[in-house]
C-alpha cells in the first residue's frame, strides 16, 4: 500500500538533481530581478487576469484534442476522455502509461520497465503536446506526470491537425499532453510517498507570481523517485525537474518559456519470462522471477524546450506561435532469454548493445477567432504545422549463449560484438489546415475542416555502419485529408453527433516497378450521444464506430520481395463513458 504525506519543502528532491540538470531551472529565483527589469523598460502594463480551475475541482475539463481552443468534451464530433489532474493525483498515477491504462478503449502493452505501446480501435495512437504533433508514443519513454494538468484522449483518426505518423500511429486516435502553466496566485504542494517494494517518492510543485502587477508568473515542479519491484533484481532510479516562465509583454501579448529534464537509469529490465519448449505453456512458478541478469542496464535521458507567443486582438480573434524542441537519448547494454525453457532448465541468451539520439523540432501557428454570418456567430481557424524528427542509431549484437540454467547467473560478455549496426533516419512532415465552426441555428452546429499535407521519411546507413546513400521511402505531397461532423442539442443535458474522418499513412514497402506503395487511407464513421449533469460534474457518452484501413500491402506473389496495394482492415464496435464527480467525495 501507499502512504501520501504533504511536505513543505521540495529540498531533498532537489538537492537529488545534478546541477546541469538543474540549471535552467534556477532561473526562476532571479525572475523577481527579470520582472522588475521589465518593468522600468516598458512602464507599467494593465494587469492580465490569467485564471485557471483550482487543483482538485472536478474530474470534468474542457478539452483541446479535438481542434486547437478548449472545448466541452460535448462540443467535439468524437468520443473523447480527460484524465484531469484532480484524478492523475486520486488514483497516484506517475507515468503516462499509467493514465492510458485507465482511459477508455485504450490497451497498453508494455515493452519493458520504460516504454510502452498504445492502441485504441485496433489501431496505434499518436501524440501531441499541447496541440503541436510532435514525434510518436510508441516505444519512446514520455515524460512524468507531475508535469501535466491533463491528459486528453481522442479516439479514432484526426489527421486535420496532426498529419500522419510513422507506420501508421493515429490512426486509433491522438493522445494530448497540456503542460502545467504558471499562475498569477501562490501556491505550493508536494507529497512524499512509501509503497512496496522499496518504492520511494517525492514531488514539489510551487507556482505564482513573480512581481506586483502580476506580468510575469513562474512554475517549477521537482520529483525523484527510486524503486524497485515485485519481481527480482530490477531497480529504477528517476529524476524530473520542470520550470516555466509566462511575460505579460503587453496586455494583449504573453510569451512563455519551458524546459523540463527528465533522466531514468534501470538495472535488470525485465522482459518477461519464457515458456516452456515441451509444452508451450507459460511458467508456473515464482511470480518474483526475473531472468534478466542484475547486470543488464538502460537508460533514457531526455531535455524539452518550448516557447509559446500568444496575441489576443480586440476583435476578439487570437494568433499563436508554439516552438517544440526535444532532445531524448537511449542507451542499454544487455542480455535476454532467447529461447523455450528446455526439458533440463535452460535457456538461452541474447546479447544487445544500442545508443540511439533522437532530435524533433517542431512548430505550430494558427489563428482562431468568432466571425458573424447570416446573423449568427461562428467559429473559424486556419494554421500551419512544421515537424522533423532526426534518430541516430547505433545497435551492437553479440553472440547467442546457449545451456545457461534458468534463474542462474548469466556471464556479462563485453566482446565480442558486431559493431557494424547504425542508420540515420530522417522524418519531416508539415501542413496547412483550417477548421469551420458554423452555428447553424440555435441546437445544430456543423464541423468542416481539412489539411493538406507533405510528409517525406528517407534514411542511411552511418557509423558504425559505412556512410551509405540516402534511400527515400514515405513521400506524399499536398494530400488532402478531410473531415466533417454535426452535433445536434436535444436539450441542455444531452447532445447526439455524428462525423466522418480521414487519416494517410505513407507506405514503405515497393511495387516490382520499384515505386511506393500509394498510402493506407483511414477513414472512420462515428455516431454517438453525449449528455452532461449536476452543472458538467458529470459527463456521460456512448459511441458506435467504423473504421476502415484501406490499401494495406500484401506480398506480390509473382514477385518475391515485392508488394501490392490490396486489402482493407474494419475495426468497429462501441464505447460507454462517464466520468465525473456528481458530489463532494
Amino acid at each position: 500500500m501507499n502512504a501520501n504525506t504533504s511536505i513543505r519543502s521540495g529540498h531533498e528532491v532537489a538537492r537529488r538533481l545534478s546541477p546541469t540538470r538543474i540549471a535552467l531551472l534556477l532561473a526562476l529565483a532571479y525572475a523577481p530581478q527579470m520582472a522588475a527589469a521589465a518593468e522600468e523598460s516598458q512602464g507599467t502594463l494593465e494587469a492580465v487576469e490569467v485564471t485557471a480551475s483550482p487543483v482538485g475541482e472536478s474530474y470534468t475539463s474542457t478539452v483541446s484534442v479535438g481542434g486547437k481552443e478548449a472545448v466541452k468534451p460535448r462540443e467535439i464530433a468524437n468520443s473523447v476522455s480527460v484524465i484531469t489532474e484532480q484524478r492523475i493525483q486520486d488514483q497516484n498515477l506517475k507515468t503516462v502509461s499509467e493514465a492510458l491504462e485507465y482511459a477508455t478503449g485504450v490497451t497498453v502493452t508494455a515493452n519493458e520497465d520504460q516504454t510502452s505501446q498504445f492502441r485504441a480501435r485496433g489501431h496505434y495512437l499518436g501524440v501531441s503536446y499541447d496541440g503541436i504533433p510532435n514525434g510518436t508514443i510508441q516505444g519512446v519513454q514520455q515524460l512524468d506526470l507531475p508535469i501535466y494538468e491533463q491528459v486528453e484522449i481522442l479516439r479514432g483518426p484526426a489527421g486535420v491537425f496532426a498529419g500522419t505518423e510513422t507506420y501508421g500511429a493515429g490512426l486509433g486516435g491522438t493522445v494530448n499532453l497540456v503542460r502545467k502553466r504558471a499562475r498569477n496566485v501562490f501556491g505550493v504542494s508536494g507529497s512524499a510517498g512509501v509503497g512496496s517494494w522499496a518504492n520511494y517518492r517525492g514531488e514539489v510543485d510551487v507556482t505564482g507570481p513573480l512581481n506586483e502587477a502580476k506580468t510575469v508568473r513562474g512554475r517549477a515542479v521537482f520529483s525523484a523517485q527510486d524503486r524497485d519491484y515485485f519481481y527480482d533484481r530490477t531497480h529504477t532510479r528517476k529524476l524530473l525537474g520542470y520550470a516555466t516562465l509566462d511575460f505579460d509583454i503587453t496586455p494583449s501579448t504573453t510569451v512563455s518559456l519551458a524546459f523540463t529534464s527528465q533522466n531514468d537509469d534501470t538495472d535488470a529490465m525485465y522482459f518477461g519470462l519464457p515458456a516452456e519448449a515441451a509444452t508451450g505453456r507459460l511458467l508456473k512458478g515464482s511470480r518474483s522471477a526475473n531472468p534478466a541478469p542484475r547486470w543488464n542496464e538502460s537508460t533514457w535521458e531526455t531535455q524539452d524546450y518550448i516557447a509559446e507567443l500568444e496575441h489576443r486582438f480586440d476583435n476578439q480573434w487570437t494568433a499563436k506561435i508554439k516552438l517544440n524542441h526535444r532532445d531524448q537519448n537511449a542507451s542499454a547494454d544487455y542480455a535476454f532469454v532467447s529461447s523455450a525453457l528446455s526439458a533440463t532448465n535452460t535457456v538461452s541468451y541474447r546479447y544487445q548493445r544500442y545508443d540511439v539520439d533522437y532530435r524533433r523540432d517542431a512548430v505550430d501557428v494558427f489563428l482562431s477567432g468568432p466571425f458573424r454570418l447570416l446573423g449568427r456567430e461562428h467559429r473559424a481557424l486556419v494554421g500551419y504545422n512544421w515537424y522533423k524528427a532526426i534518430e541516430r542509431a547505433d545497435y551492437s549484437y553479440g553472440p547467442t549463449v546457449t545451456g545457461l540454467p534458468f534463474g542462474g547467473p548469466v556471464p556479462q560478455i563485453r566482446d565480442p560484438y558486431n559493431n557494424d549496426t547504425g542508420w540515420l533516419d530522417e522524418t519531416r512532415q508539415s501542413g496547412y489546415y483550417g477548421q469551420l465552426r458554423l452555428s447553424v441555428t440555435e441546437p445544430l452546429t456543423v464541423i468542416v475542416g481539412g489539411r493538406f499535407s507533405d510528409y517525406s521519411n528517407r534514411t542511411r546507413d552511418a557509423s558504425p555502419s559505412p556512410r551509405g546513400d540516402w534511400v527515400q521511402y514515405g513521400k506524399e505531397n499536398d494530400h488532402f485529408t478531410p473531415y466533417a461532423g454535426v452535433i445536434y442539442d436535444l436539450n441542455r443535458n444531452y447532445s447526439v453527433y455524428a462525423s466522418y474522418a480521414d487519416l494517410f499513412v505513407p507506405q514503405y514497402a515497393r511495387k516490382a516497378d520499384g515505386s511506393m506503395l500509394d498510402p493506407r487511407e483511414g477513414r472512420q464513421a462515428e455516431v454517438g450521444i453525449k449528455g452532461e449533469f449536476f452543472d458538467g460534474r458529470l459527463q456521460a457518452s456512448a459511441a458506435y464506430f467504423n473504421l476502415r484501413d484501406t490499401n494495406r500491402p500484401y506480398a506480390d506473389p509473382d514477385n518475391p520481395g515485392f508488394y501490392l496495394n490490396q486489402g482493407e482492415v474494419e475495426s468497429k464496435g462501441w464505447e460507454l463513458e462517464v466520468s465525473g464527480s456528481p458530489a463532494p467525495g
